[in-house]
């Protein structure tokens, strides 16, 4: 007998339920925000993509260019006037910058110094003339400023390619980013369902472990009472068959429980099925679980990523249809010119206006296969059109979903009431009940089947209240619009 009434409470304490603490929601969640790997892994994808997002900045950035080099020929010259030893150093830097609206725009400075000793013929040369050949000058230094700028004129105007393919890449960083944002909300909103789930089973575990032991007294008291003649062997056999079904319910309850410590683990990334905790009841978290419930749902982090898919299609198309135009480019350039075997002077010459360089020219390129490229750039409109299409039908998806949690809500409300309201009932029939039997009116059978119905309508009480607790998790994950949020304790919540 002693092993019976241990059955159901020994198989809940094998998973190690021997609770030390409670453990609040809000601190369940900072477990799962800290030591939860989906979590953690949904949060770097967020962090990852948006510094990603950045990187179409590098567009517009400028580039500065800067080099240096060291000519040293000593080879021999076959050229009797060529000097026998020439050294050149060039250095030189730019900037370059393509402008949001077009142009590009390029400033630079060029650097050459270049050492060359007269020959041997050069120098009898000079000497035949009575001149010293060491007043001749063989160094020298040019000096060149330069500015250029090039501006399309058709393909691209106005940097409009340019800008399409800065959009695409960001709208598709962008969209990612809120998808998973939009999960990692997901998270936390099945963490809690397996927070309150874990104690929904918790207590039904309880529920039916008491109406184990309350059919276990009434079978051992019917059993005496068929001994003593006083009572049908079939009534003891239909008390051990509650004593069965109380058993198989207990079973099913603690085989939920230890899977809902599993479940409860795997958020806050603890192997073991060991939960030590006590948890809040489910009447507690509904005083807790508060959300402000709008008449009109704010715009979901997915619809938001959809609708950044649906920008990102429309760049790619904008990209691939300016390949049908033709490519004119106006170039112009500026170039100053100084040389003299002294740099200052040459320098000096380089940014005066006696020897500059212009240039002014244009570039046309068509491309020949222009049916190619119009094909291709439909086969982007219809992505840009498929898009719209998916987006249409995400938005009225999650208007649908809206107004169904709202009913839902309504609903759930609904059943609560008359949940309680049975509940109340069935307790009031069983407390009467009791008296009844103390005053040997009925029998502890009838009681026994009155206390049962009471526990039953306890369990679906505490059911509605998961279910209710579950719809308004759902409505704050969906309210969650906050990419970043600096505050990622989801505790703390509006007032409903």
């Amino acid at each position: 007998m002693k092993k019976i009434l241990g059955f159901g409470l020994g198989l809940y304490l094998t998973g190690g339920v021997a609770f030390t603490q409670t453990l609040a929601l809000g601190d369940y969640l900072k477990q799962v925000e800290s030591r939860g790997s989906d979590y953690q892994s949904a949060q770097a994808a967020v962090v990852g993509l948006e510094k990603q997002s950045h990187q179409q900045d590098l567009t517009y950035s400028p580039v500065l260019v800067a080099s240096y080099n060291h000519f040293d020929d000593q080879e021999q010259q076959t050229n009797p006037f060529q000097g026998p030893h020439t050294q050149t150093d060039t250095a030189g830097v730019s900037i370059t910058d393509e402008l949001p609206f077009g142009p590009t725009v390029s400033i630079g400075y060029a650097f050459t110094n270049t050492n060359s000793p007269l020959s041997a013929v050069e120098s009898s040369f000079v000497s035949g003339f009575g001149l010293n050949p060491d007043v001749i000058p063989t160094s020298y230094y040019q000096i060149a400023p330069v500015i250029s700028l090039s501006v399309p004129l058709f393909k691209n105007f106005g940097g409009a390619q340019t800008a399409a393919g800065v959009h695409e890449v960001q709208y598709q960083l962008e969209s990612a980013e809120k998808n998973s944002a939009y999960q990692r909300e997901e998270l936390l909103y099945n963490a809690k369902l397996a927070y309150w789930n874990l104690a929904l089973v918790r207590a039904q575990v309880k529920i039916r472990q008491n109406t184990l032991d309350r059919s276990t007294d009434i079978w051992n008291w019917t059993k005496k009472r068929v001994e003593r003649n006083l009572a049908e062997a079939p009534d003891a056999l239909q008390a051990e068959a509650s004593v069965r079904v109380a058993e198989l319910d207990l079973q099913s309850a603690t085989e939920s429980e230890r899977s809902a410590r599993l479940q409860f683990n795997r958020y806050r990334n603890t192997k073991d099925a060991s939960v030590p905790e006590n948890l809040d009841e489910l009447e507690t978290s509904l005083t807790q679980e508060k959300v402000e419930i709008p008449s009109q749902l704010p715009e979901r982090l997915d619809l938001k990523a959809a609708e950044d898919t649906t920008l990102q299609q429309k760049a790619a198309y904008d990209q691939a249809y300016q390949n049908i135009y033709p490519d004119i480019t106006l170039n112009a350039s500026y170039r100053g010119n100084g040389l003299d075997p002294n740099y200052g002077t040459a320098n000096s010459l380089a940014w005066g206006t006696n020897y500059p360089t212009w240039t002014l020219g244009a570039q046309f390129n068509l491309p020949l296969d222009v049916f190619t490229s119009s094909t291709v750039a439909e086969g982007y409109k219809k992505n840009y059109e498929s898009a719209v299409l998916s987006l249409q039908d995400k938005q009225l998806q999650v208007s649908q979903n809206w107004l169904d949690l709202e009913d839902r809500l309504q609903d759930v409300d609904k059943r609560l009431a008359m949940a309680t309201e049975i509940e109340s009932i069935q307790q009031s029939k069983a407390d009467q009940e009791r008296k009844r039997l103390e005053y040997g009116r009925t029998t502890e059978f009838q009681l026994l089947s009155f206390e049962n119905d009471y526990n039953s309508a306890q369990i679906n009480r505490l059911s509605i209240i998961s279910e209710k607790l579950s719809v308004l998790a759902q409505a704050e994950w969906w309210l969650s619009t906050d990419i970043h949020p600096s505050n990622v304790d989801s505790s703390s919540t509006g007032a409903n």
